[in-house]
């Protein structure tokens, strides 16, 4: 029994161990997840996703396929002046938990162009007291950090739980130690820092250049009660098509109406192109393609079905398929989403069979003998006189 007991409790281990490996695993978040500055407000909405905070100077943060890591895309952060700054931000619904209890703290990073040495995107954690008011923030910059040198163009690991950091906020904001750098686990033992709950992670850039062209991708929290792990990725929206009916029969009027819908609104005009397929005496219509306007995420057409009057021409299927994308970015397909069928019946019911008439057969009639014949005579002779006298007038 104890063995049972201590190989269901390994196991018991290993299932738990690989559902949190598979719920802290990178999580794509595509462009159009973003969740824009003006309706991403703190505490009201946005929990559990990506929004944009802190644009000003003309600052943009936009997911964009300009620098492509683990993927096809990243998160761009342009600043065109020096008063520019520009971040992505996330905040848990549950916190990520205390700032000593953090496991994992990294990002990866790159350079385009900047006209300040060094400089590159930075990773911001936000700290709230038992009040829960944001006093701290932790910033991780890699030049502060001693990371020097790096060319352009190149993606580079930051591991913030093992780097330097400074604490952000003034002292007139509730800062401690404004601007001093320590290492990261220093903060996790400082007693006044190691209670303070971590709610929010921030990627972004604003260190007073003018013209940086930078991208952060892969940002990663683990904290006890929540955990993050963005791949900034340029996600097409998945396209299916669904018709109203299954099955028309062959009269007049008999009409399905299939929908065409993408997972998210189009971000530009689209143009879906469709297929069909079956026996096309038996049905007319969604053969071109269909048009989405920007902002809009469905378009129909109408399949018809043709009327006959022939009878056993049986069933048949229409499919209406939704051709490949020609540009890849524009939508993508799911298998068995992709394709609608419809039945065309028959309602003329089979034709008859001929009806066989068998020849005719000849059917004796039975004789009748010499006596039967005289006794047939008598009987029709009395029946005459006796009529006769019935219909004699009376004088």
């Amino acid at each position: 029994m104890k063995l049972l007991f201590r190989i269901c409790s390994v196991g018991a281990v290993w299932f738990w161990a690989c559902l949190w490996a598979q719920g802290a695993s990178a999580a794509v978040v595509a462009a159009a997840d973003v969740v824009p500055e003006a309706t991403f407000q703190w505490g009201s909405s946005g929990p559990n996703q990506w929004g944009q905070v802190g644009l000003t100077g003309a600052g943009l943060a936009q997911v964009t396929t300009d620098f492509p890591n683990s993927g096809n895309g990243s998160l761009r952060l342009d600043l065109p002046v020096t008063s520019s700054k520009a971040g992505l931000a996330y905040y848990p619904a549950a916190t990520f938990g205390k700032l000593s209890e953090l496991t994992t703290v990294s990002y990866q990073w790159l350079v385009h162009r900047t006209d300040v040495v060094d400089q590159a995107p930075v990773l911001r954690l936000y700290l709230r007291n038992a009040q829960g008011v944001h006093t701290q923030t932790l910033v991780y910059t890699p030049d502060i950090a001693g990371v020097h040198g790096v060319g352009l163009g190149q993606w580079t690991t930051a591991d913030m739980l093992h780097g330097i950091v400074w604490q952000g906020r003034s002292a007139a904001q509730g800062g401690f130690d404004p601007n001093i750098r320590r290492p990261f686990s220093d903060f996790q033992a400082d007693p006044r820092f190691a209670d303070m709950v971590v709610f929010a992670v921030e990627g972004g850039a604003g260190n007073g250049s003018s013209g940086f062209v930078g991208a952060i991708d892969n940002i990663e929290v683990v904290g006890p009660l929540a955990s993050v792990s963005a791949n900034f990725e340029v996600v097409p929206p998945t396209a299916s098509i669904q018709c109203d009916k299954a099955q028309l029969l062959d009269s007049e009027g008999q009409t399905a109406s299939c929908t065409l819908s993408l997972s998210r609104p189009a971000e530009t005009a689209l143009t879906v192109g469709l297929s069909t397929s079956g026996d096309a005496a038996r049905y007319s219509g969604c053969a071109g393609p269909l048009e989405i306007a920007v902002g809009a995420s469905t378009a129909s057409c109408t399949i018809t079905a043709t009327a006959n009057t022939v009878r056993g021409d049986g069933q048949v299927t229409v499919s209406v398929a939704i051709a490949p994308a020609a540009n890849p970015g524009d939508y993508s397909l799911l298998a068995g989403t992709s394709v609608a069928s419809i039945q065309i019946a028959n309602d003329d019911g089979e034709a008859a069979a001929p009806v066989v008439i068998p020849p005719s057969v000849a059917v004796p009639v039975p004789g009748l003998s010499d006596g039967m014949l005289v006794l047939l005579s008598m009987g029709l002779l009395g029946c005459g006189a006796f009529t006769s006298r019935r219909i004699t007038p009376r004088i």
